[in-house]
């Protein structure tokens, strides 16, 4: 395997960045995935633009939800500033990634889903756990759980200051959760 590419792009930008990503971002909520994928016809993803208090170019935050499944999904912050636009990515349910440096201990390499990617003030794109997600280990967290953690980590709030939701709701199809039971809750 590779070593991981360092951005000498970025790098160069890195102080604009660090000051983009710890700062306060809005988006409209709740974020609405519904739209399919045209290279991916299995899966939902939507695309919102992402303001914040400092520039980094025109940004926008995309969520992708893979197969249609509720457990398998990423999140990105993407910029016009740099050729590669992700600068920020939540995955879940899409395996282990391997952080190959070689200034990374062997036995810290492996970040098993869920993790965030950043990149690193080597203008290397690296996968990892914060406290809350290490606690977790490699339990999948529903879409709802993930954003918002998604989120509270990036400091993305609504334009009206309440906590940011997302729906996933294909195109033409009602957001409604049965059970397909209809003898639940009877009693014989």
């Amino acid at each position: 395997m590779s070593k991981i590419k360092v951005n000498s792009e970025l790098l160069q930008l890195m102080d604009d960045y660090n000051l983009f990503m710890d700062s306060a971002k809005k988006i409209d909520t709740p974020l609405n995935v519904s739209k399919v994928k045209g290279n991916h016809r299995s899966s939902l993803y939507e695309e919102v633009d992402l303001i914040s208090e400092e520039n980094f170019g025109e940004t926008s935050l995309v969520c992708e939800v893979r197969d249609k499944n509720k457990y398998n999904y990423s999140f990105q912050i993407l910029t016009d500033s740099i050729k590669n636009r992700v600068i920020s990515r939540f995955d879940e349910g899409n395996g282990t990634h391997k952080n190959n440096c070689d200034d990374i201990p062997l036995a810290e390499q492996m970040v098993t889903t869920p993790h965030f990617h950043r990149y690193d003030e080597k203008g290397r794109f690296i996968a990892y756990k914060t406290y809350e997600l290490k606690q977790l280990g490699t339990t999948p967290i529903k879409i709802a759980d993930g954003f918002k953690s998604f989120c509270s980590h990036l400091n993305i709030s609504c334009n009206n200051n309440i906590e940011p939701t997302i729906e996933v709701v294909e195109a033409g199809a009602l957001p409604l959760e049965f059970d397909n039971d209809p003898l639940n809750g009877i009693n014989f």
